[in-house]
């Protein structure tokens, strides 16, 4: 499977999941200070996208049809899945624009 470069890989919803994604906001958090010190324009930030995985009760709200929940939202039937509705979560780091 093709992946972008920003990402960093697949977390569940328990507490250890919980504490690694704790740990990567802490360092990008760090990052973004430490790059700001050295006057440089660049800030990073971590995007978790949900994922419905495999027989989720929540898949009902996805699919298409008049008794979808977000099935006709501007993102698509599987792309913008709320995190309380996922199984688990991809995590990338993306660059923000400073516009």
């Amino acid at each position: 499977m093709n992946r972008t470069d920003a990402y960093i890989g697949t977390f569940t919803n328990d507490s250890k999941d919980s504490a690694r994604i704790k740990d990567l906001r802490k360092f990008v958090k760090y990052m973004n200070k430490m790059l700001k010190q050295e006057g440089l324009n660049h800030q990073y930030y971590i995007k978790l996208q949900g994922r419905l995985g495999k027989n989720n009760p929540n898949a009902w709200k996805y699919k298409a049809g008049e008794n979808s929940v977000y099935g006709g939202n501007y993102c698509g039937h599987w792309q913008c899945i709320r995190l309380e509705d996922a199984a688990h979560a991809d995590a990338y780091i993306y660059k923000r624009n400073p516009y």
